[in-house]
């Protein structure tokens, strides 16, 4: 069973604390962030779940929380897509994990122009595709080891503050691929817990 404890940010399978996709993403491109400061990052990061949050809400058809304006511009961002791509929506934030491995959430599962597809809701100013390919494949291997189920196709719905919003298909990364950076990832906290 898998737990998430919001404010450590951290998961939990049977108790015992397993990494996170965001932990392996970050040992992938360890200097993503390096030349943002705190305030900037966590500042960028409380726009984007606000976003992400009025996204979940609009598909539950619940009240929808206060917005900026340009928040409110990213949300009609999103409508004016999912109506050209006929998107729709059949999970939002679930939580997978692969092997007791690693642990995550994804953004959502949903059929665009009747294809099943992967997708992550990004709010940054430049998409980083290479990023998305390792972040949406690591979901989808351990979506498949948990449901047996492949995706079609891994999309990013970016809604930039300032432009208009596109849907963006991104290359899925191979099994072997990913197996190889795992192998490297846990060796890597091997040694520093030695």
């Amino acid at each position: 069973m898998i737990e998430f404890l919001e404010e450590e940010h951290i998961y939990l399978y049977d108790g015992v604390i397993i990494p996170s996709v965001s932990e392996i993403l970050h040992f992938i491109f360890p200097n993503k962030y390096k030349n943002v400061d705190i305030k900037t990052l966590h500042k960028k990061a409380e726009y984007g779940s606000k976003v992400h949050e009025a996204i979940e809400f609009l598909e539950q058809s619940k009240p929808m929380p206060d917005l900026d304006l340009n928040q409110e511009f990213s949300i009609k961002q999103y409508l004016r897509l999912k109506d050209r791509f006929n998107i729709k929506v059949q999970v939002q934030e679930q939580m997978i994990n692969y092997k007791d491995i690693y642990a995550g959430r994804f953004d959502m599962i949903a059929t665009i122009n009747d294809v099943l597809s992967l997708c992550d809701i990004k709010t940054t100013a430049q998409l980083d595709k290479e990023y998305l390919s390792w972040q949406l494949s690591f979901y989808e291997l351990a979506f498949m080891n948990m449901y047996g189920n492949k995706f079609e196709k891994l999309y990013a719905i970016w809604l930039p503050k300032k432009g208009y919003g596109e849907l963006v298909e991104i290359e899925r990364k191979s099994i072997s691929e990913l197996l190889r950076v795992l192998k490297e990832f846990e060796e890597s906290r091997k040694e520093v817990e030695k």
